[in-house]
């Protein structure tokens, strides 16, 4: 029962469309230019905190009406993008900072924030 609501349609096709996107681009070596820049940056955030948001519902027993807090999803964003934009370089030179990714979080947090931070049905 609960996997049906876990695996929204819209959390279901982000999904597929990351992993597709990550066969064409690592495994296909197909490149696919505005994709390979920006995709994978602008779901990270909405995949991310749909889990986030299932695991304080499930484990933490907070109930299927609890939702995340604006602050939640800042704070959220702010220790992704310091993470993935200051630490990975930093730890592995195949990371490269690049602000349009801080962008693309931003963005990925907000369309959840907006669109798909609902209690479940």
């Amino acid at each position: 029962m609960y996997l049906k609501k876990i695996f929204t349609r819209w959390f279901t096709i982000f999904v597929v469309v990351f992993v597709a996107h990550q066969l064409l681009q690592k495994v296909l070596k197909i490149p696919v230019p505005v994709a390979d820049s920006y995709l994978d940056a602008f779901l990270f955030m909405p995949i991310l905190l749909h889990l986030i948001l299932w695991e304080r519902r499930l484990l933490f027993k907070k109930g299927e009406s609890y939702t995340l807090s604006y602050a939640d999803i800042f704070i959220l964003f702010v220790v992704v993008s310091i993470v993935c934009e200051y630490f990975f370089p930093k730890w592995n030179k195949q990371f490269t900072v690049d602000f349009s990714d801080v962008i693309c979080y931003l963005a990925g947090a907000t369309l959840f924030a907006l669109f798909f931070n609902k209690p479940a049905r």
